[in-house]
């Protein structure tokens, strides 16, 4: 698949003899396209990442793209699938508390839910009925 020409090649195959202030803006031109590529490319690798987290059960995307060098690793890598294999054994064998845990049965949530605040108990309708049985057998 052949490559379109970039705008610098463009440029340069348009002016006959360049001056010193078109080779200029031609250098610049040339910066800007390699800075929007490399912006173009890590996109891509970030939405890659994004799109696997879920699937993998990580919690917080963001935090891991800050706190492993991602965008590097893959940009190196030249298979991007065996790369974010790569990538999410790693975070998940050194960094576990960014993943989801494995879902637990109702009844073992139900065990571990906070038991109810004391004052939340007194304020039912049982209390007032205890009360109202204590102060009718006095």
């Amino acid at each position: 698949m052949n490559k379109p020409p970039s705008i610098t090649d463009q440029l340069k195959a348009l002016l006959p003899e360049p001056t010193d202030e078109l080779t200029t803006a031609i250098e610049q031109v040339a910066r800007l396209e390699h800075e929007h590529a490399a912006t173009l490319e890590q996109a891509r690798i970030e939405r890659a990442f994004y799109d696997r987290a879920p699937r993998e059960g990580l919690l917080y995307p963001g935090d891991a793209l800050k706190l492993e060098d991602v965008v590097n690793r893959l940009r190196e890598a030249g298979d991007t699938a065996q790369a974010l294999e790569d990538v999410f054994s790693s975070l998940k064998s050194s960094r576990p508390y960014l993943f989801a845990r494995s879902p637990a049965s109702p009844a073992n949530q139900k065990l571990f839910e906070p038991a109810p605040a004391l004052a939340q108990l007194r304020h039912g309708s049982l209390t007032r009925q205890v009360q109202e049985i204590r102060r009718r057998r006095r």
